[in-house]
């Protein structure tokens, strides 16, 4: 039995996840069993340094897979608010270190932190087609609603589908402990520059909260225990 470790950063993220299965309060983080694999419920708080932070307790709790889930933020015109992305990779959009690094890059690691190909096949395999969307996740210290910021990103990361504030963090520390698997399963809560954006994020919670927990487990049973 493999550990997967689940990452949410606010407290409606964790709430919705926790209300899928029986979890076990008796360890240092919330924990079951699902889909053949042992589950571990961590709650990191928003922003890159406390996912690291979450991430590392993950792979020191012996975590052999970290999920990172919740809301992002739409920015591709083929997203609407209720999609789900799955990152194919993920980078920062708001690194620069200076020649010769790419943007989002920090100096002596990838750009790119890519999830690994067999998981990524796992699950669509296991999915009705058309349940989510794969592609690149950016990463940033910024809740985004500025449109001129939104056309910088998708002019430096054109293929850009979704932005959040945790992913890359969460996939860096993965890489950095032993290169350790990651998935980013995100929910899209509003669109970036659409007219009603705030009030779209705001609203969310009201519109798809069980959509947004239900993902988590319709990916952790496609992957079940032969993901590895």
């Amino acid at each position: 039995m493999k550990t997967i470790a689940v990452i949410t950063a606010m407290d409606s993220e964790y709430d919705a996840v926790r209300k899928l299965y029986n979890f076990s309060e008796d360890g240092d983080f919330p924990e079951t069993e699902a889909h053949g694999n042992k589950i571990l419920l961590i709650k990191s708080g928003i922003g890159k340094v406390n996912a690291a932070l979450a991430a590392q307790k993950a792979c020191d709790a012996g975590a052999d897979l970290l999920m990172t889930t919740g809301l992002a933020g739409g920015v591709d015109t083929s997203l609407q608010q209720g999609d789900i992305v799955l990152a194919e990779k993920v980078c920062y959009h708001d690194v620069w270190c200076g020649e010769p690094n790419a943007k989002g890059q920090v100096q002596g690691l990838p750009l790119y932190f890519e999830t690994r190909p067999n998981i990524i096949g796992k699950i669509i395999e296991g999915l009705p087609e058309g349940y989510l969307k794969a592609g690149l996740t950016v990463s940033g210290d910024q809740f985004l609603t500025d449109a001129k910021r939104l056309k910088e990103i998708k002019k430096e990361f054109p293929e850009a589908l979704a932005v959040d504030m945790e992913s890359a963090a969460i996939a860096q520390t993965a890489f950095l402990n032993e290169r350790r698997p990651y998935i980013s399963l995100r929910i899209i809560s509003d669109v970036v520059g659409k007219v009603n954006q705030e009030e779209e994020y705001n609203n969310f919670w009201q519109n798809v909260p069980e959509k947004a927990a239900l993902m988590v487990d319709v990916v952790l049973h496609a992957l079940n225990e032969e993901w590895l």
